[in-house]
């Protein structure tokens, strides 16, 4: 049998080897392209997602809020408490009322801080190390009062006669479960006259006295014949009731985080929450009804006299929020939107602005 042996070592050519790894090149340039922009859409897609989501969380909480500012405040014209307590907490700038004696703030059911400072602090609890936390500058403040509606909340009827004559001693009624209070804890008092906050430095549970001395941690109580539970109380010849009424504010720290501080929370003086992330900018502009000729009154963004606190009918709400990561050209995309939400207590007078002239 005749075997013939074939010699065929022939291959690609280097221009045929060139084409083949060039082409594959463009068609793997052309599949990672792809991935690439669909990782870029999606990750896209996601920060939007995230900052719009924070958007929305922002609206609905301060909305919510504002819709039921004033609540449990019917009829309540006169609210005083220590101005440097609203200037080291709510607003560098109380509004000022020549009625009131010097020191004290006839507070607002809505209280406004408009363009905060470069280098406004927001007290906090004493830490080791100190915590430092600044507001977010050219970004507003909003306060809002309304009542605790936490099915744990008390109303109290204190009889007239049961304060002590520093105004700091309260005894309360006959039966009443002292386990429900705790040192720290800020109540509201109120009377024929007008209400006040104040917090618990003291318990005496066999003698059922609370005690609002001097020195507590946000500085709410002043005692003595000029003290604030004395002004609401007649120096103790009118009977009062205790109860929890929310002081709740919102403003934006340095860090771009919506927060949430609530005075006269159960357990605590305040208590922080965070809303949002990435919130770049939040604010207010308020509409103040019609003027004597009924026409509309030029809305404003700062509330700063008695009567302007007395018209409000809406408050507009501007919220701006970023991506959390950059995403065109370098930069975070920017979201907003603004509401205008009706403030129905004030509108329909179920709660009123406080006066210049409380009278018992």
């Amino acid at each position: 049998m005749n075997h013939k042996k074939i010699h065929n070592e022939q291959g690609f050519s280097i221009i045929e080897m060139v084409v083949a790894v060039t082409v594959m090149l463009i068609v793997t340039a052309s599949v990672f392209s792809l991935v690439k922009s669909s990782l870029t859409v999606t990750t896209a897609n996601y920060e939007l997602t995230d900052a719009q989501q924070n958007l929305r969380t922002a609206q609905e909480f301060i909305n919510r809020d504002l819709m039921n500012a004033g609540d449990g405040l019917k009829s309540m014209t006169y609210i005083p408490v220590k101005t440097t307590f609203v200037e080291n907490y709510l607003a560098k700038f109380p509004i000022v009322d020549g009625a009131m004696p010097s020191g004290v703030t006839n507070l607002g059911i809505l209280t406004t801080d408009n363009d905060v400072a470069t280098g406004t602090v927001v007290p906090t609890v004493p830490a080791t190390p100190p915590v430092v936390i600044t507001v977010r500058p050219n970004t507003d403040r909003q306060t809002i009062l309304q009542l605790d509606h936490n099915p744990s909340n008390i109303a109290i009827a204190i009889a007239a006669g049961s304060v002590d004559s520093s105004g700091k001693v309260v005894t309360l009624p006959a039966g009443t479960d002292m386990t429900k209070f705790n040192v720290g804890e800020i109540y509201f008092l109120t009377s024929s006259k007008g209400g006040t906050f104040a917090a618990i430095t003291s318990i005496n549970a066999g003698l059922k006295q609370l005690s609002f001395d001097n020195g507590d941690f946000c500085g709410l109580n002043v005692i003595g014949s000029g003290g604030l539970i004395n002004n609401i109380s007649a120096l103790g010849t009118l009977p009062m009731a205790l109860q929890r009424m929310r002081i709740i504010q919102y403003y934006i720290d340095s860090n771009m985080l919506l927060m949430r501080r609530v005075f006269g929370d159960i357990g605590a003086a305040f208590r922080d929450s965070v809303i949002a992330e990435h919130v770049v900018s939040v604010q207010f502009v308020y509409s103040l009804g019609l003027d004597s000729g009924g026409n509309p009154v030029q809305p404003t963004t700062q509330l700063t006299t008695p009567a302007q606190q007395v018209a409000i009918s809406q408050v507009e709400v501007n919220v701006t929020v970023e991506t959390p990561h950059r995403l065109s050209m370098g930069n975070r995309s920017l979201l907003s939107s603004s509401t205008s939400t009706s403030l129905r207590n004030m509108q329909f007078r179920q709660a009123l602005q406080p006066t210049a002239s409380p009278s018992p």
